[in-house]
């Protein structure tokens, strides 16, 4: 007789629009089990299984031959039609497959109801926070990156330091220079978001991509929630 007994710590697991296949299976079997709290946004919904069929001159045929089912009961696989609104144009990934569930009425093994029809609905639902025109632009440009990485062979940085007033200064007038000017109130508005950022990248220069992770989860809005769901779980 096994003495093994399962583990019964808390646990988050993040998902989104490129959560997909064997990704979605662990998460949709966790939920479906009621061993974790799913956080997120709906993951993408593929539940296929293909085999490749060689054919002539170098080509093939894929040809779809199964479908993933968590425990529910319910199918990973969305509609192509849905597919083409997560962005899947590129990758005809259900054209050929009828929908897999005439179901609707699919529970977890404690009676909570959760939804069918492709892909992980998050039990918390949460969308990270969006880039204004401003912050795409300090994003595209590698400026934290690049202002990081001069302001470190400059400046001892420790376990601990946060953003001086001072290098909010000076990343200002480093932007000026390359004639990314922000207006007075777009600086404001994003004064908190740019002195996170230069955290985590000044971080991960001086300290290591560990430590700068660590400062860069304090301020993702989906990790702090999986954070609190854990603390108290909501299912």
């Amino acid at each position: 007789m096994s003495d093994n007994k399962p583990y019964t710590f808390p646990v988050a697991v993040i998902v989104n629009g490129k959560t997909a296949s064997a990704s979605e299976i662990v998460s949709g079997a966790l939920q479906d089990h009621d061993r974790a709290v799913i956080v997120g946004e709906p993951s993408f919904g593929k539940g296929l299984v293909q085999s490749v069929y060689p054919l002539s001159e170098g080509t093939g045929l894929a040809l779809t031959t199964a479908l993933y089912y968590i425990p529910s009961g319910r199918s990973i696989q969305k509609t192509f039609s849905s597919q083409r609104a997560f962005g899947a144009e590129d990758f005809d990934l259900g054209a050929t497959a009828t929908h897999p569930n005439e179901r609707t009425d699919f529970k977890t093994d404690s009676g909570r109801p959760v939804p069918g029809g492709g892909g992980i609905v998050p039990d918390i639902e949460v969308s990270p926070e969006g880039l204004d025109q401003f912050r795409n632009v300090l994003e595209a440009s590698g400026s934290f990156t690049s202002f990081a990485s001069e302001y470190v062979r400059k400046n001892k940085v420790s376990d601990g330091w946060e953003v001086p007033g001072e290098a909010l200064d000076q990343f200002q007038a480093w932007l000026s220079e390359r004639r990314i000017q922000p207006s007075l109130g777009e600086w404001t508005q994003n004064r908190d978001f740019i002195q996170s950022r230069l955290k985590t990248e000044i971080y991960n220069f001086a300290l290591g991509v560990e430590k700068g992770d660590q400062v860069q989860a304090k301020s993702d809005l989906q990790i702090q929630r999986a954070l609190q769901a854990v603390l108290k779980p909501a299912i």
